[in-house]
């Protein structure tokens, strides 16, 4: 397996001069994963941020001679590969991460970061930087206010990324919708059906509007389910999940399970929110739904007055499947409320009516 750490290493040797191999060392965050300024470098040099501009590009022509370029080719060719099957353009955070595997095995990668040894991580990925920056074929395109840095193989992939992109934020402002991968993919493919799901899913990465949620769902970066900021926004995300009304101790175990964050979320915290924001109804004790979900607030006999006025007079079996269609609630509870005679009134033919 490529070592671009210890490739890195070697093709330094060609550069002579001991301040400018420092130079390039320190400005790429060889030796411990830290870039570090000019004026820092220049400091220690005592020369100015421009020479130390100057010292830098002349070391980095230095490497740029054709037999350091050809030593780096293997490596090239398989930044250029992993770039053409991501759509020729990738975030660079992203990127980096995935190189991590070309210098560690999956299980040492897990074991460095459990025990935060990432100085050894950001070497590989400052390795990786000096590499995409002397080969020919790749370009940097600066964080702007649509994408985070991205690095490419085209620069017409970021035209195409921008065209899919803003067709997604379209679609998600037309449907309101947050959406899983699969039908993500969907919506991009029917109108740009020669994109691969990486290269899609490398388009969105890298654009600072759409944004995936902690449970696998994509939407607007500003949307409340995507980036939630408090708990009534991480308890619209579970229900939502869930697809069903949740006792608001159920939310505030998968808030905790499902939505890390350093602050924990308590079941008092989380039930006197619910009980604020019209977003959620209670619907039964300690159950809570959602409002988009057709539930309205009120007591059960307010609810049955809501059936009553729509549909007119109901017996009450009828009024029951009606109530428990909107709330969670014994068929007893139903019926002592229907004996309340200043709100409803009985029939001969046992049909219930509100009361005039």
């Amino acid at each position: 397996m490529l070592n671009p750490v210890n490739i890195v290493n070697e093709i330094l040797e060609v550069i002579a001069n001991n301040r400018t191999k420092d130079v390039i060392v320190r400005r790429f965050g060889l030796s411990n994963g830290q870039k570090e300024t000019l004026e820092a470098i220049g400091r220690d040099h005592s020369v100015t941020r421009e020479r130390v501009r100057q010292i830098e590009d002349n070391g980095l022509t230095s490497l740029r001679q054709s037999a350091v370029l050809a030593k780096l080719q293997p490596i090239f060719d398989m930044l250029t590969n992993h770039l053409v099957e991501h759509g020729e353009l990738k975030k660079e955070s992203r990127l980096y991460d995935d190189l991590n595997y070309i210098c560690f095995p999956v299980k040492e990668i897990e074991t460095l970061q459990k025990e935060k040894k990432i100085s050894d991580l950001a070497r590989c990925q400052a390795a990786f930087y000096l590499i995409l920056t002397l080969g020919p074929d790749f370009e940097r395109i600066a964080e702007d206010d649509n994408f985070y840095p991205v690095w490419t193989t085209n620069k017409n992939s970021l035209k195409l990324a921008k065209k899919t992109v803003d067709s997604l934020i379209k679609s998600f402002n037309t449907k309101k919708q947050a959406l899983k991968d699969r039908d993500l993919f969907a919506v991009a493919k029917a109108l740009y059906p020669e994109l691969s799901d990486k290269a899609i899913y490398s388009y969105i990465d890298a654009s600072k509007q759409i944004e995936q949620n902690h449970l696998g769902y994509f939407g607007l970066a500003n949307w409340p389910e995507i980036s939630p900021r408090g708990v009534k926004d991480k308890s619209y995300i579970i229900l939502k999940n869930s697809g069903k009304p949740l006792h608001f101790s159920e939310v505030t175990k998968l808030i905790n399970q499902s939505l890390p964050s350093s602050k924990q979320a308590y079941v008092q915290t989380v039930h006197n929110e619910l009980i604020k924001d019209p977003r959620f109804v209670l619907v039964g004790r300690g159950l809570y739904a959602l409002a988009e979900w057709g539930y309205e607030p009120g007591t059960v006999a307010q609810t049955i007055s809501q059936i009553l006025k729509k549909e007119g007079p109901l017996d009450r079996e009828r009024i029951i499947e009606k109530v428990k269609q909107k709330r969670f609630v014994k068929d007893n509870t139903v019926l002592i409320n229907l004996q309340n005679k200043k709100l409803f009134t009985k029939d001969e033919q046992g049909c219930y009516s509100q009361k005039a």
